[in-house]
C-alpha cells in the first residue's frame, strides 16, 4: 500500500508527486484544498516512505494509484500529479476514465523524452555516500557542483534522512529509479480521454514545450493549459500560491 497524509472531507483528491518527490512536497497543496476536498497526498513506490521495488514504469504506477483507491474505499476521485506523477496520473485517466472525476498534470507532457535532465540529479545523489555525512550542510556542498540551483538541491535533499544514532541515508530507491530511467522518460498510452483536464507548466521551463500541444489534444481533447509566468519545473514549489488558486480554482 502507498504511504500518504490526508486532510479535509468533500470530493477526493489524490495528489502525486514527481520523480524524487514525496507526499510531503504535495502537502501544502492538499492543505489548501481541504477546506472543499478530501485530499490525499501519496507516496509513489520508491518514494518517501512507500515500498521499494524493482518494477517501476508508468502502468506498473497507474495499478498502485488503482490499488490505492480500493484500499481507502474510493470509487472515483481527481487526480493531482507532478512531473512523473504527472505521467503516472496520465495513464491512470486513460487506462480507467471512469475513476477519474477531473485530472490535473503539472509540468510534463505525454510523450517520451529522450534526454531527460533528471538523470544528473539521480547520479550526483549516488556518488554521495551519505552514510559518511556529518550533516546536511556538508551534502548541500557535495551536490553544488552538479546542480547549481539551490531550490532544486533542497528539493532533493529533502530525501535524505537521519537514523536514530545519527547517520544519515537517502530514502528513494535510488538504483531502481535510475535503472528505470528509460521507463520513467517513456510516453504514456491509451484512447483518447474526455475528462475534464488542465496542464499547468512553468515559463521557464523546457518540460511543456508548444509541439507537444497536438500530442496533448490528441489524448485529452477536453484539456486546457495555463502557464505560470516566472517560474521552472517545480511548480508548486515556486509559485505556491498561484498553483494552489489554479488547483481550487479548477477542482
Amino acid at each position: 500500500m502507498l504511504s500518504f497524509i490526508e486532510y479535509g472531507s468533500g470530493s477526493p483528491v489524490i495528489l502525486v508527486h514527481g520523480l524524487l518527490g514525496s507526499k510531503i512536497n504535495m502537502a501544502g497543496a492538499a492543505r489548501f484544498l481541504a477546506d472543499h476536498h478530501h485530499a490525499l497526498a501519496v507516496d509513489l513506490r520508491n518514494h518517501g516512505e512507500s515500498f521499494h521495488h524493482n518494477s517501476m514504469n508508468y502502468r506498473i504506477m497507474a495499478a498502485d494509484i488503482g490499488g490505492f483507491m480500493d484500499d481507502n474505499g474510493l470509487d472515483t476521485a481527481s487526480l493531482v500529479g507532478h512531473s512523473m506523477g504527472g505521467k503516472c496520473a496520465m495513464q491512470y485517466a486513460l487506462s480507467f476514465p471512469d475513476r477519474v472525476d477531473k485530472l490535473v498534470v503539472v509540468d510534463i507532457a505525454p510523450g517520451e523524452y529522450t534526454d531527460p535532465s533528471w538523470t544528473k540529479y539521480l547520479n550526483a545523489m549516488l556518488a554521495v555516500d551519505a552514510s559518511r555525512l556529518k550533516s546536511r550542510k556538508e551534502a548541500d556542498a557535495a551536490l553544488e557542483k552538479e546542480i547549481p540551483s539551490q531550490i532544486y538541491r533542497q528539493f532533493l535533499l529533502s530525501n535524505l534522512v537521519s537514523d536514530e544514532d545519527g547517520s544519515y541515508r537517502w530514502r528513494p530507491n535510488l538504483a531502481a529509479i535510475l535503472a528505470a530511467q528509460h521507463e520513467i522518460a517513456a510516453a504514456v498510452s491509451g484512447p483518447a480521454s474526455r475528462i475534464d483536464t488542465l496542464f499547468i507548466r512553468g515559463s521557464a521551463s523546457a518540460y511543456v514545450k508548444d509541439e507537444d500541444l497536438q500530442l496533448i489534444e490528441n489524448l485529452f481533447p477536453q484539456a486546457q493549459l495555463t502557464t505560470v509566468d516566472e517560474c521552472g519545473h517545480l511548480v508548486h514549489i515556486e509559485a505556491r500560491d498561484r498553483f494552489n488558486q489554479l488547483l481550487h480554482d479548477f477542482l
